[in-house]
C-alpha cells in the first residue's frame, strides 16, 4: 500500500526524539537490534541514509529531516487515535488540558473555560498553570493540548489563534511620588527598585527589553511568581511594578495606585496548539467558541 512500513516509521520517530536507539528500544519493548532492523529497513525502503553519528549523537541527514517531518506528524495522529480508542473503550469523554500563566488563570481564562464547558458538556477539561517558558515545552512535549500565552514566537510545528493585545501599566504605592503623576516614563525607573515576575514571563523579558532600550536601570531587581505577591509588596512601598491593565482589578485601588506607561507597551496574546492536532475535535471545538467570543468582543 505504501512505500514505506508505518512500525519502521513510528520507530526511527522515536530513535530520533530520543537521540539513542537503546532508549527507544525500552520505551518501545523491542530489542535493540530490532530498532536497528527497523530503521535500516526504512532507509532501504526510502533509498536514502537517514541519519549519522557525530561525536556521540545521532544526526538526521538532509533526507532524514525530511522523513522525520513527516513522521512526527503521523506519530502524532497516531497517538490522538489510539487515546480516542482508550477513551471509546473507556467510555469517558474526551479530555482538552489547557495551560496558561497565573495572571489569565484567574482573569481571563475562567470566563473562557467556563463558558466552553456550557457549551460542551461533553468535554472534560484540565487547567495547568506556568510560565509561558514553561507552558510552550509543555505544549511541544504534548503534556498540555492548548496553552495561552503571550508573546511567543511560533514554529512550523505550531499554530497559532490570536486573542487579544493587552496593555501594560506601572503600579505604585499610594505615597510614591509617582502615585500623583498622570504618566511616566520607562526612563524614570532608572533607581527604583523593580519588582518583576520571575524568569520565563514574558512581561518580564518585555519590561527588561524596554528599559535596556531606554538605557533604565532599576536599583533593584525582585523576582516574583505571584502576581498577587508583587500586589503587596508594591502596597507595602517595597518597589514599583509593570504589569498588564487587566491583573490590576478595581478593588487593588485601595491598596496601590495604577499609573499609566508614556512609551505604550502591550503583549500579543494567543492560543497555541499542534499544527499535527488540527483535526483534534476537542481543539476544535475550543478554537470554534473562542472565535465567537472574539466575534461578540466578550473577551
Amino acid at each position: 500500500m505504501f512505500s514505506y512500513s508505518l512500525n519502521s516509521l513510528i520507530v526511527f520517530y522515536e530513535v530520533i526524539k530520543l537521540n539513542s536507539f537503546s532508549r527507544a528500544a525500552d520505551l518501545l519493548f523491542m530489542t535493540q537490534p530490532g530498532v536497528s532492523n527497523h530503521v535500516a529497513q526504512l532507509e532501504a525502503q526510502t533509498g536514502s541514509r537517514l541519519l549519522k553519528r557525530e561525536n556521540g549523537f545521532l544526526k538526521l541527514t538532509k533526507e532524514g529531516k525530511v522523513v522525520f517531518r513527516h513522521a512526527e506528524k503521523i506519530e502524532a495522529v497516531a497517538r490522538g487515535l489510539e487515546n480516542a480508542i482508550r477513551t471509546m473503550k473507556l467510555d469517558t469523554p474526551p479530555l482538552l488540558k489547557v495551560a496558561t500563566t497565573s495572571v489569565y488563570s484567574r482573569v481571563m481564562v475562567p470566563l473562557i473555560l467556563g463558558t466552553f464547558q456550557e457549551d460542551n458538556p461533553d468535554i472534560r477539561i484540565s487547567l495547568d498553570v506556568g510560565n509561558s517558558a514553561d507552558l510552550m515545552k509543555s505544549i511541544v512535549g504534548m503534556k498540555n493540548d492548548v496553552v495561552i500565552v503571550a508573546n511567543q514566537k511560533t514554529t512550523k510545528s505550531l499554530a497559532a489563534f490570536p486573542l487579544v493585545k493587552e496593555e501594560l501599566v506601572a503600579i505604585v504605592a499610594h505615597g510614591h511620588p509617582f502615585a500623583a503623576r498622570a504618566s511616566i516614563s520607562l526612563a524614570e525607573i532608572d533607581g527604583q527598585p523593580l519588582i518583576i515576575r520571575e524568569k520565563g514571563s514574558s512581561t518580564r523579558n518585555m519590561v527588561l527589553a524596554a528599559l535596556e532600550e531606554m538605557k533604565a536601570k532599576p536599583s533593584a531587581l525582585i523576582d516574583m511568581k505571584s502576581t498577587e505577591f508583587i500586589k503587596e509588596w508594591v502596597s507595602q512601598g517595597k518597589g514599583i511594578s509593570i504589569l498588564i491593565k487587566r491583573a490590576v482589578l478595581p478593588d487593588d485601588f485601595t491598596r496601590f495606585t495604577p499609573v499609566p506607561l508614556r512609551e505604550k507597551l502591550s503583549l500579543d496574546v494567543s492560543m497555541l496548539f499542534l499544527k499535527s492536532r488540527k483535526f483534534d475535535l476537542s481543539i476544535r471545538r475550543f478554537l470554534h467558541h473562542v472565535e465567537e467570543m472574539k466575534v461578540r468582543q466578550v473577551l
